[in-house]
C-alpha cells in the first residue's frame, strides 16, 4: 500500500483554502485506504508560521484541524543520512535543494512514500522519489 507524504505546500492551500484539486484530493485521501503521513520538518514550518502569526491561536486551531488523520513521523538516523545524500548528490550536479525539503526528500525516499505536493519543480530532480502533484 501506497503512503502519502504530505509536502507543507499541501497544507498551506488546505489553510488558505486555494486550489480546490487540493481540496478535493485531500477529501479523497481521507475517505480512502492509502495512510496519510507528514515529516516533522514539515510540522516544524507549519509551527513557525503558527509563532510567526499575528493571529497565532487561530492559525493553531486551523493547523490542528488540517493535520486529523494524519500521522506526523520523526526522523530516524537512516532518513538524516538518506537527505545528506541527496542534497550532496544535488549540489554535485549544480541544482541544490533547500535543507529542509532536502531532509522531507531524503525521509520519503528512505520510507518509500510518495512525496505529495504542488512545488514539483523543487522535488522531480530528486532521482527515484515518487511524486503526486495535488496543485494540478
Amino acid at each position: 500500500m501506497v503512503t502519502l507524504a504530505l509536502d507543507t505546500n499541501v497544507f498551506i492551500d488546505l489553510l488558505r483554502g486555494r486550489r480546490a484539486s487540493v481540496r478535493q484530493r485531500h477529501a479523497e485521501a481521507i475517505l480512502g485506504t492509502r495512510p496519510l503521513v507528514t515529516s516533522l520538518v514539515v510540522f516544524h514550518e507549519l509551527h513557525f508560521g503558527i509563532a510567526a502569526s499575528p493571529n497565532s491561536v487561530a492559525e493553531a486551531d486551523a493547523v490542528a484541524i488540517v493535520l486529523r488523520g494524519v500521522s506526523i513521523e520523526p526522523l530516524t538516523e537512516q532518513d538524516m543520512i538518506r537527505a545528506a545524500e541527496v542534497r550532496a548528490r544535488l549540489r554535485r550536479t549544480g541544482r541544490p535543494i533547500g535543507g529542509y525539503d532536502g531532509l522531507i526528500a531524503g525521509q520519503a525516499l528512505e520510507r518509500g512514500w510518495t512525496l505529495v505536493t504542488s512545488n514539483v519543480r523543487e522535488f522531480d530532480r530528486v532521482e527515484g522519489l515518487a511524486l503526486e502533484n495535488w496543485g494540478e
